[in-house]
C-alpha cells in the first residue's frame, strides 16, 4: 500500500482520493492545505487524522512515500521541486509545469533520485485509449481533424461580475490553455505525434486571461484544429477523420463516449465512466510505476508529456499569453 499525502482541498482532489481509494493501492495518510480548517474539513472526509499546514512538515514525514500536488498551477513547479528533494514521489495535477524547460528540469532531479515524476491526465491511463488508437488504424489516411474542448465556467458570471476567480486569474498561470486547452494538445501528440508547425489564436478577458483559444497543428498529410473554451458550451464532437471512415468521441478530453463509423456502421468504442474511476486508473499506474512495473510506458508517457509542453510553450508564444 502506497501511503500519500495530497496538497490542495478541491474537487478534484477529493474525486482524485475517492478514486484511489477504490483501487486498494493507495492509502490517503496527510492533507496539507494553508488552512487548518479546511485541511481537517477534507481529511475528516476520508478518515485521515493527519493535517499540515507547513509543507517543510509534510516534507518532513517519514511515513508519506507520496504526494498528489492539486495546488494552482502557479505552485506546481515550485512544491514538486521542495517535496522531491525530500525523497517523495509526485503525481500533479495538469499542467505539471508551465513550461517544457521546466518540466525537463524536475523531470531529471526525479530520476537523479529514482523517484517518479508523473502528470496526472485522465486520458492518458484511460483504458479506452488503446481502442481509440486502434479505431483510428482502420479509417485510412487521415484528412483532418477537429479536437474540442468547450466548456462554460459555472465561475465565469461571477468573473465577469467583478469577483476574483483563481481560474482567470494569470499570475495564478490560469486561463483556458493551462485548464481546458491542454486536454486538446494531449490529444493530439497522443494520436498524431508532433506537430510540424503550429499556429495559435486566443481571445482575452478585461484581466488579460485567455478564456478561449484556437490552434492548428500541420502534419504531413492533414490539419488538426483544436478549440478550447471557459466562456462558452459547445455541443460538437471531436472527429478523426481518414478516406475510409472516421472516429467520433463524445468526450474527446477522456477518450469516451467513441465510435468507429465504417461502411456505414457506427460502432461503440467505449462509454463513460466516472470522474473517479478515470482517476483511480492514473492512481494506479503512479503505484506501479513507483513499484517498477510498467517502466517503458512510464518512459513514453513522460516523453508525450514533455512534447505536450513544447507545443503548449509555441501555442503560448504565438497566441501572446502571458501570465503576470
Amino acid at each position: 500500500m502506497l501511503r500519500y499525502a495530497t496538497i490542495g482541498t478541491s474537487l478534484i482532489a477529493e474525486q482524485f482520493v475517492t478514486g484511489a481509494n477504490a483501487t486498494g493501492k493507495l492509502e490517503l495518510g496527510a492533507v496539507y492545505s494553508r488552512r487548518s480548517d479546511t485541511g481537517i474539513a477534507f481529511a475528516q472526509k476520508f478518515g485521515c487524522n493527519k493535517v499540515y499546514t507547513s509543507i517543510e512538515t509534510l516534507a518532513q514525514d517519514d511515513t508519506i512515500d507520496a504526494v498528489y500536488v492539486a495546488s494552482p498551477n502557479v505552485f506546481h513547479a515550485e512544491q514538486s521541486e521542495f517535496l522531491l528533494n525530500a525523497g517523495k514521489h509526485i503525481l500533479c495535477e495538469k499542467p505539471i509545469t508551465t513550461s517544457a524547460a521546466e518540466y525537463v528540469r524536475l523531470k531529471n532531479l526525479a530520476d537523479s533520485k529514482g523517484l517518479v515524476y508523473m502528470e496526472a491526465i485522465i486520458p492518458i491511463y484511460n483504458t479506452s485509449r488503446p481502442r481509440i488508437k486502434d479505431a483510428i488504424g482502420q479509417i485510412g489516411n487521415i484528412c483532418m481533424a477537429k479536437i474540442d474542448y468547450c466548456q462554460r465556467s459555472s465561475r465565469y458570471d461571477r468573473f465577469m461580475n467583478g469577483e476574483h476567480v483563481n481560474i482567470f486569474d494569470m499570475s495564478l498561470h490560469a486561463g483556458t490553455l493551462m485548464d481546458l486547452g491542454v486536454y486538446c494538445v494531449y490529444a493530439a501528440v497522443d494520436l498524431f505525434g508532433m506537430p510540424k508547425s503550429i499556429k495559435a489564436s486566443a481571445n482575452f478577458l478585461k484581466n488579460g486571461a485567455d478564456g478561449s483559444g484556437v490552434a492548428i497543428f500541420e502534419y504531413d498529410n492533414f490539419s488538426a484544429s483544436l478549440t478550447y473554451s471557459k466562456t462558452g458550451q459547445s455541443v460538437a464532437p471531436t472527429e478523426i477523420v481518414g478516406d475510409s471512415g472516421s472516429v467520433i468521441m463524445e468526450t474527446a478530453v477522456y477518450y469516451q463516449d467513441a465510435y468507429l463509423i465504417k461502411d456505414g456502421q457506427k460502432t461503440p468504442l467505449f462509454y463513460n465512466l466516472s470522474k473517479e474511476t478515470l482517476m483511480g486508473y492514473e492512481g494506479s499506474a503512479f503505484y506501479d510505476y513507483i513499484n517498477g512495473k510498467r517502466q517503458d510506458e512510464y518512459e513514453k508517457n513522460s516523453d508525450i508529456t514533455l512534447n505536450v509542453h513544447k507545443c503548449m510553450d509555441e501555442i503560448k508564444r504565438c497566441a501572446n499569453i502571458v501570465y503576470k
